[in-house]
């Protein structure tokens, strides 16, 4: 069971990870560059409020092995936070001023995050009760039926509104299946919950949720300097580039989440050298790893995305590769964010956030201006190693020093 779990939980976090590589890539094959600039910009904000939805709960529930919070206490604030990322659906378009087109994308795609948010809900709870081939499967299966769906209906179309509400209903159907019959074991003879719960986890997970919030601006800061300061068709050439390091960043908690449990057995019996262990074999693995798709980025990132956009990208190599280096430091970042979650450390990873996104957001100013798509790429490569040493300091202190190891009460 833990190996076919294992495979489940790797499979359905690669699939969500190619999910926007996919999509972008069609996308890029049968639209102008303007277009995919639309798109991505969209696809962008979509992923930003789909944060908005989870409101922080997601990693908490997958943690919470003690079941201090019932399963209803969960769908309730995530009924809240669907209300709150619908709203600022509104607001984005409304702030930022989209064009009528970026306008339709981004309730589209906002839509289709909102069905992935309660996907996720249903994902955590086997993750909690420690079913990860349910877990891992009802990701896969959700993301993969809904992915092809999209692809079949924009091969044949040409339309990318058609295409994502189709992948929406799909995705919609698929997740009821997890949601109604496969997680009702996981579900029943629970106590009654009122509002005075689903208080408490959205106040002890708000720290959580600006957490990640600032982590998804930080990401995307450089494409929204994009958006201030270049034009459409410069947004379309700068999500295409910095496709690898979405691919990395999203595929590399597979490495991570089956571990979980492994690393909150050590914090809970301070075992220190087992902790160290096997962080430092992680670690080695997450650099490995970004070496590999460094050298790759490097030597055939233009011809085989080239390939697959049916554009040319040569021209912006080095700034690939300054991406794909950032996006190694960004899954090092995540490894001790789930680290210090395990160690209910919630303000301290607000703290590193904080402080990133005003860095990433000055980066993005000052570089994009004077730099255009190199400087969008440097912000990003510069603002997660600061952060990396921020989250390295954290950890260190609470987790690897002799005085920490054990999770707050």
């Amino acid at each position: 069971m833990k190996l076919k779990g294992s495979v489940w939980n790797a499979l359905g976090s690669l699939m969500w990870g190619a999910q926007s590589f996919i999509m972008l890539t069609l996308v890029s094959r049968v639209a102008p560059l303007e277009q995919i600039g639309w798109f991505g910009i969209a696809f962008t904000t979509a992923q930003i409020l789909y944060i908005v939805g989870l409101f922080g709960v997601s990693h908490f529930q997958m943690t919470d092995y003690a079941e201090k919070y019932p399963f209803k206490v969960y769908f309730r604030s995530r009924m809240l936070s669907a209300l709150l990322m619908i709203a600022g659906c509104a607001a984005v378009i409304l702030c930022m001023r989209f064009s009528k087109e970026k306008a339709l994308y981004t309730i589209a795609l906002t839509i289709l995050m909102l069905v992935h948010v309660f996907g996720d809900l249903y994902q955590n709870l086997f993750f909690q009760k420690n079913r990860l081939d349910l877990s891992g499967s009802s990701q896969f299966v959700r993301t993969a039926g809904s992915v092809a769906a999209f692809c079949a209906a924009l091969l044949l179309t040409h339309n990318i509104l058609i295409a994502v509400a189709l992948q929406t209903v799909v995705g919609f159907v698929l997740m009821l299946v997890y949601a109604l019959v496969l997680s009702k074991p996981y579900r029943s003879a629970e106590p009654l919950c009122g509002k005075d719960a689903v208080l408490s986890l959205i106040r002890e997970c708000l720290p959580l949720f600006f957490s990640m919030l600032f982590m998804n601006l930080i990401i995307n800061a450089s494409k929204y300097g994009v958006e201030w300061y270049l034009d459409d068709t410069a947004q379309g050439y700068f999500n295409m580039i910095f496709m690898p390091a979405q691919v990395i960043n999203l595929c590399s908690q597979f490495i991570f989440k089956p571990y979980l449990k492994q690393y909150a057995d050590a914090l809970e019996s301070s075992a220190g050298a087992r902790l160290k262990k096997l962080l430092a074999r992680q670690l080695l693995l997450i650099a490995v790893l970004t070496a590999a798709a460094c050298g790759g980025a490097y030597f055939l990132g233009a011809p085989v995305l080239g390939f697959l956009y049916k554009k040319d990208i040569a021209e912006y190599t080095l700034e690939m590769v300054w991406i794909v280096l950032g996006g190694g430091a960004f899954a090092a970042c995540q490894l001790f964010y789930y680290i210090l979650v395990l160690c209910r450390k919630q303000k301290q990873i607000l703290m590193i956030y904080a402080g990133g996104t005003g860095i990433s957001a000055v980066f993005s100013i000052l570089f994009v201006r004077h730099f255009a798509l190199a400087g969008a790429a440097l912000a990003f490569l510069v603002t997660h190693l600061i952060l990396l040493i921020g989250y390295f300091i954290f950890v260190r202190k609470y987790a690897l020093s002799p005085e920490g190891g054990k999770q707050d009460a």
